[in-house]
C-alpha cells in the first residue's frame, strides 16, 4: 500500500510539472506567433 501511494505522489507530481510545462509552451507560442505577425507589419518593402 506504501509503494502505491510514493508511485501515486510522483505521479501526480511529474503530472503537474507536465502541466505547467505545457502551459508555458502555450503561452510562448501565442507570444511568437504574435510577434511574427507584428514584424511582417514592420518590414521596410522590398527593393527588388
Amino acid at each position: 500500500m506504501e509503494k502505491l501511494r510514493r508511485q501515486n505522489e510522483k505521479l501526480t507530481s511529474d503530472l503537474t510539472k507536465t502541466r505547467m510545462a505545457l502551459d508555458i509552451m502555450g503561452k510562448a507560442h501565442a507570444l511568437l506567433w504574435e510577434v511574427s505577425g507584428s514584424t511582417d507589419d514592420d518590414r521596410p518593402p522590398s527593393s527588388s
